[in-house]
């Protein structure tokens, strides 16, 4: 989960539209997500996928912060599926 830039916007206000007259620079697209490692966290979620034999970024995918990315990871890199043979992610995971 990547902490979006500015502001957090309350979930409250966020469901009804409603930006306080404080908030600037106010990241619209971010969405909220509970970590198990950090808590609530308002921002995006990503993924990257890369090859150690030739090294070279072959995925990079964006998605919203309450998509989780580790069971979305599988389904948005499906066509990688015979070319890979293990995986690993950073401790801050949550499955």
């Amino acid at each position: 989960m990547n902490k979006a830039k500015g502001p957090d916007w309350h979930k409250k206000h966020k469901d009804k539209g409603i930006v306080p007259k404080n908030l600037r620079t106010l990241d619209k697209e971010a969405t909220w997500c509970k970590s198990n490692a950090d808590g609530w966290v308002y921002g995006h979620g990503s993924f990257s996928l890369t090859s150690h034999k030739v090294p070279f970024l072959s995925a990079f995918i964006w998605m919203k912060n309450s998509a989780n990315e580790a069971k979305k990871m599988w389904l948005q890199t499906s066509f990688f599926k015979d070319q890979i043979d293990y995986v690993a992610m950073d401790s801050k995971a949550d499955n």
